[in-house]
């Protein structure tokens, strides 16, 4: 019920530029690691205010830790200006709408981390890439998710195409070309979702039908550097849209023409 409340309208009310459906992905990402016995910590570079960090928080099960990293108020160190967190605000958010049973907060550079620094941050299940937007620490951010996540852990990486910080594209790229062992799967809603390779798959086919029946996106098969992935497009709200994306429309639709006639 928190989830829902928080993923609904209380996501709205936290400053951050999470889109809404982004936490239904995640949501369906959960759904998927729950039902195949997936868990371990959540954790997040690039807390800012705590919008995606709180949804991540909610679902966070039982003995689970969860990792919050940002550089708060060293904003010194945040060269790109792609963000800048508060931690005051972040707490008093996550108090608003969550608890902080287990959580850990690490104040400061991410890049300067290594495996093993964060006691907690060990076999992550769910890992969101979204500190500094240069391309140089996405690449080092990405490093440092890879070998933090479990076993059929996911990743998930922020503006990776987003044309006000092509950085985070070109470090994203780099990742993958220089040796990366996470593979991308899934694209949507701002997101780019990586996993090791043997589950890849998995997760493409189980999210894809997830969202068949869903009436305002589509899916589309595509490449991003030589991996296979999927595509989540939102379809506009336009009635014509809408009646073409559902069958019982269509349905109705012929049946009214064939009366005409």
């Amino acid at each position: 019920m928190k989830f829902a409340a928080y993923r609904h309208l209380g996501h709205r009310r936290v400053q951050g530029y999470t889109e809404s459906s982004a936490i239904g992905l995640l949501h369906a990402v959960d759904d998927i690691q729950r039902a195949t016995g997936v868990n371990g910590p959540i954790a997040e570079i690039g807390v800012h205010h705590g919008q995606l960090f709180i949804a991540m928080k909610l679902l966070q099960q039982p003995g689970e830790a969860s990792v919050a990293i940002d550089l708060f108020e060293d904003q010194e160190a945040n060269i790109d200006k792609s963000g800048q967190g508060d931690r005051d605000r972040f707490l008093s958010h996550l108090d608003r709408w969550t608890d902080r049973d287990g959580l850990v907060i690490h104040q400061g550079d991410s890049t300067q981390i290594m495996p093993g620094d964060i006691a907690e941050m060990s076999a992550v299940r769910l890992f969101s890439v979204d500190g500094g937007h240069t391309q140089e620490i996405v690449l080092s951010d990405m490093r440092l998710a890879e070998k933090s996540l479990v076993d059929g852990g996911v990743v998930i990486a922020d503006d990776v195409f987003n044309q006000q910080w092509p950085g985070v594209c070109v470090g994203t790229v780099h990742y993958l070309e220089q040796g990366g062992a996470l593979v991308p799967f899934y694209i949507g809603y701002n997101k780019v979702l990586f996993t090791q390779p043997e589950h890849a798959d998995r997760y493409r086919r189980t999210l894809d039908a997830a969202y068949a029946g869903k009436t305002m996106t589509a899916i589309f098969e595509s490449s991003f550097v030589g991996h296979t992935v999927s595509i989540l497009v939102p379809v506009p709200k336009h009635p014509a849209h809408i009646a073409r994306r559902s069958d019982a429309l269509r349905s109705t639709y012929r049946k009214v023409t064939e009366l005409i006639k």
